[in-house]
């Protein structure tokens, strides 16, 4: 007899799933380090906005007013020996002085006059200084009439802005003029700090003469 042989059936395929890559380890941030981050931001904000501040300061651009070139037209440049022009836009006073004007008594060195932009700001405090057209200092060995005086603490000017009396540690600051075809120009950023020599840094001026009718 012949023997049925066996029929084998094959072993199912075992059919392979692709494997996702485990997830990278995402380091966690304490609330410590969370609050470090955001302190050090904070200060490299507020350096970056010093810095820019004082790049500003150190090159202003467009200024204008008090800090930039401030122009004075001829008719308000007061006349030799008047008195003085307060600016309100450039914080300055503007003085003509007669030739020798605004000396102490004991300077006996020669000044020629002219004009000197003053900055209004007294240096003890400050405050403010008006003319005084009708002012004697009795601390002033030449008792002249008009003075610069301070409203707070009773320092006193000349006509230059020189001390002639009170706490103020020195004479009124000057800022730099220009003339021009108008007038002049005050650079209010370019400032020197005041001293008895006020009124040999005043500049000569002449106004130009008018020009004439055209025909």
């Amino acid at each position: 007899m012949t023997t049925p042989s066996a029929v084998v059936n094959p072993a199912p395929a075992i059919r392979s799933e692709a494997v996702a890559p485990a997830p990278p380890d995402v380091p966690r941030v304490s609330r410590r380090g969370i609050l470090r981050i955001g302190f050090f931001a904070g200060i490299a904000a507020m350096l970056s906005g010093i810095g820019a501040t004082l790049l500003n300061s150190l090159y202003p651009r467009g200024v204008a007013g008090f800090g930039g070139p401030v122009a004075v037209l001829a008719a308000q440049i007061p006349k030799p020996g008047a008195p003085p022009v307060q600016n309100i836009e450039g914080h300055f006073l503007l003085v003509n002085l007669a030739p020798g004007e605004g000396r102490l008594a004991s300077d006996e060195t020669p000044a020629e006059g002219g004009l000197l932009a003053l900055w209004w700001k007294c240096p003890h405090l400050g405050c403010t200084v008006p003319w005084r057209n009708d002012f004697v200092s009795p601390h002033d060995d030449g008792h002249r009439r008009g003075d610069f005086v301070c409203p707070c603490h009773g320092s006193t000017y000349t006509r230059a802005g020189v001390r002639i009396f009170g706490p103020a540690p020195r004479s009124l600051d000057t800022m730099e003029i220009e003339l021009t075809k108008t007038g002049i120009t005050v650079q209010t950023g370019k400032r020197r700090e005041g001293s008895e020599d006020n009124p040999r840094r005043a500049i000569p001026y002449a106004p130009l003469p008018p020009r004439p009718p055209t025909t």
